[in-house]
């Protein structure tokens, strides 16, 4: 079969006439038995953008008929942004409300790009460049939507709970499925929304009252379309497995289970993907074992299991339910690294010397039998000296402490390498028994979280490195540098914020700044620009750096039970040390799966993230329910014309104070100080002031809270 490449060079030439499937074999010589693959390939390939299909069915290379393949990204304000799908794809497209057609937020679609005009790319220069406009939809996402059913005199419609999709969903009554007001619901579009008119479709499940704890798991779970049920068929696969390891399962390991070997994991945690063992050699040298769950001696490849395991790509963690990647009696029994239970590992052992640089690392298929299982409280407080109720014998406690100090090591290390350590809070959230939110706690990052950090850094990177050097088929976890104009933009918004210059292709003059920043109230804000004007970490079929880590060879080896990139890193070591990657067609069978596994793990990763944000910020507004007209602390983390943002402390809640409740002045934004400020008495607010504000409404259709100004004598409240 044709390669990709050699049609759209044809496509490309200047001698092309736009063709039609038939066309384009009949010059290629495509036989009959071929002509259904062949036609596959054309589908793949415009779905990646790289050809488009115009009229008469005809295929043409997209720029030269002024067309772009995009992924809608709509915002909820009733506009959009098409991003291209190809790399190389080009600048973002805007895209007006009424120039979407029949598409609505994720659809991959087909858009006629804006005539060429010379636009400014700095974005802090709030210029937008002509809309593009949606000419066809490939592919709609939003067949079933979440959200909560209405009625008024004329009308039954569902609110969409994601309010990117700004268009309410009309229903016929006879299509209600007998839903009452209020009912959160599952609705399959059976219409697709025009120019002039919203979409329509019919109830397909009602979930349940808007406000049970099951009710918003289960919307979560259903907007994100999280697959969350195992079907018999990998239940049957699993349910033989073993949960005990055997004498037949060690053999040929390096047996471990004499060494001294912690866990240290969350409170909660009930799978253990990671334990850590330190001692010196006759040298004086550092002897660091970071020993990996051997997930994929239990879940071979094409097997049910597998399949599933890579659909999901990631375990979902939400508060008060956890959605795992493989079934309970893999990712909880026998694949979990359980304190006083033998259990399959490998092991990547480096040696270090006194000031934490590497002499050697190696990797071995390993058994080991787990110590003491530690939480990260419990850790801290042995390292802190705190009296505590935990028994740890005296030689695991100088183990912990030594651990400490390399970590402490191999963080000053990473830093003057050029890595980046962003500080960007955030929240745990203790449920009762209803589910409702309980407690709200800071995650903190402290000296254990960091000792475990560390040397699951290390172990990647010597893994990576590893594979790279052996050539093996690699797939990295990357982080692209990020954007020049992008960076300069951040440089500029310092500048402005803090007044400081500095050069933003330096990383130890932004590390520096960071540091500077810590514990300040801007602190958060400007963390978190910078976070955004750097380019987003994902999986990568190939070599690729990792810009923040400050690495050149990085993967994902060290959680195999809650990431499928983790256990293909697994896999592939195993093919090479059993001598099956030799073969030349495994090498070609990995170079060809690897890009779009890739691909679909750093969707499958942002997805979880989304949910995992969305079920916190919704319990997070439950949680203020009822504590409207309370008074909170904040701090000022945005500017805009409508109003200002404020974070709150503790809660690391974000709201919108209107500027239309600001009565004592016209206020008007000034760009250049970031900041609102009044036109009579030039009164400002600035980004990074801390405020007093009262929690004023809350909308939880639109997921927002509204805050007022605390002790302001002229209070708007009916608007």
């Amino acid at each position: 079969m044709l390669s990709p490449n050699i049609i759209i060079q044809f496509i490309q030439s200047k001698k092309y006439s736009p063709m039609t499937a038939a066309e384009l074999a009949e010059h290629f010589h495509i036989s009959d038995a071929e002509y259904k693959q062949f036609c596959d390939l054309l589908y793949n390939m415009e779905f990646a953008g790289e050809i488009v299909k115009i009229k008469q069915k005809q295929y043409a290379y997209p720029k030269n008929v002024n067309l772009m393949i995009g992924t809608l990204e709509c915002n909820p304000r009733g506009f959009g942004f098409a991003v291209p799908v190809k790399e190389d794809g080009g600048e973002d497209v805007y895209i007006n409300e009424e120039d979407m057609g029949s598409a609505m937020h994720g659809d991959l679609v087909v858009v006629r790009l804006p005539a060429k005009v010379q636009i400014p790319k700095r974005r802090f220069e709030n210029k937008r460049g002509p809309s593009g406009q949606i000419v066809n939809v490939l592919r709609h996402i939003n067949e079933f939507v979440v959200g909560t059913f209405e009625k008024t005199k004329r009308l039954q419609f569902v609110a969409p709970d994601n309010p990117r999709l700004f268009k309410d969903i009309y229903i016929a009554k006879e299509d209600s499925k007998d839903a009452n007001p209020g009912d959160k619901v599952v609705a399959r579009i059976t219409t697709w929304p025009s120019r002039h008119l919203n979409p329509e479709g019919e109830i397909t499940e009602v979930l349940g009252k808007d406000g049970d704890h099951k009710v918003d798991i289960n919307s979560i779970i259903y907007q994100f379309r999280l697959p969350h049920i195992f079907n018999h068929k990998v239940m049957n696969e699993t349910k033989h497995i073993p949960h005990v390891v055997s004498q037949e399962d060690i053999q040929n390991r390096l047996d471990l289970r004499n060494k001294l070997i912690i866990t240290i994991d969350p409170e909660d945690a009930k799978d253990f993907d990671d334990a850590v063992s330190l001692e010196k050699d006759k040298h004086g040298h550092w002897q660091l074992g970071i020993h990996v769950a051997d997930v994929s001696y239990y879940v071979k490849p094409n097997t049910t299991t597998d399949s599933e395991a890579r659909y999901r790509s990631t375990s979902v963690y939400l508060p008060g339910k956890v959605i795992p990647m493989l079934p309970e009696v893999l990712s909880n029994n026998i694949c979990s690294l359980k304190e006083g239970e033998n259990r399959l590992t490998k092991s990547v052992l480096v040696t270090l010397n006194g000031h934490g640089h590497i002499i050697k690392s190696e990797i071995k298929h390993s058994v080991i039998n787990v110590n003491k299982r530690l939480t990260y409280n419990q850790a801290t407080n042995i390292l802190n000296d705190k009296n505590n109720s935990t028994h740890i014998s005296d030689e695991a406690r100088e183990m912990l402490n030594n651990m400490a100090h390399l970590a402490h090591l191999l963080f000053k290390n990473r830093l003057e390498r050029g890595a980046i350590e962003l500080d960007i809070p955030e929240v745990s959230l203790k449920l009762d028994e209803n589910g409702f939110v309980e407690k709200v706690e800071k995650v903190e990052r402290d000296i254990s979280h960091k000792l475990i950090e560390e040397f699951m850094l290390l172990a990647n990177e010597m893994v990576a490195t590893f594979m790279y050097e052996k050539k093996m088929p690699l797939l990295y976890r990357v982080h692209p540098e990020p954007d020049k104009e992008d960076m300069l933009d951040f440089a500029d918004f310092v500048r402005t914020l803090e007044n400081k210059r500095i050069d933003p292709f330096k990383n130890r003059q932004l590390q520096n700044l960071l540091d500077s920043l810590r514990g300040k109230p801007e602190a958060y804000t400007v963390n978190l620009v910078l976070l955004k004007s750097m380019k987003q970490a994902v999986y990568w079929a190939g070599e690729g750096r990792h810009f923040a880590l400050a690495m050149d060879h990085y993967t994902h080896f060290t959680s195999p039970i809650r990431r499928y990139p983790d256990l293909i890193v697994h896999r592939i070591l195993d093919q090479y040390f059993s001598g099956e990657l030799s073969s030349p067609m495994l090498q070609e069978s990995w170079l060809n799966c690897l890009p779009d596994w890739a691909k679909h793990s750093s969707m499958t990763e942002r997805r979880s993230e989304d949910a995992e944000r969305e079920i916190i910020k919704l319990k997070m507004l439950r949680f203020f329910k009822n504590r409207v007209g309370g008074v909170f602390n904040g701090v000022i983390t945005g500017i805009q014309e409508y109003g200002f943002f404020v974070q709150l402390d503790k809660y690391f809640l974000e709201g919108l104070v209107h500027i239309r409740i600001l009565v004592d002045d016209i206020y008007r934004i000034d760009k250049k100080n970031m900041a609102l400020v009044g036109t009579r008495h030039k009164k400002m607010y600035k980004i990074g002031a801390v405020v007093k504000v009262e929690v004023l409404k809350i909308d939880f259709l639109k997921r927002e809270i509204d805050f007022i100004l605390h002790n302001d004598k002229k209070k708007k409240r009916n608007f």
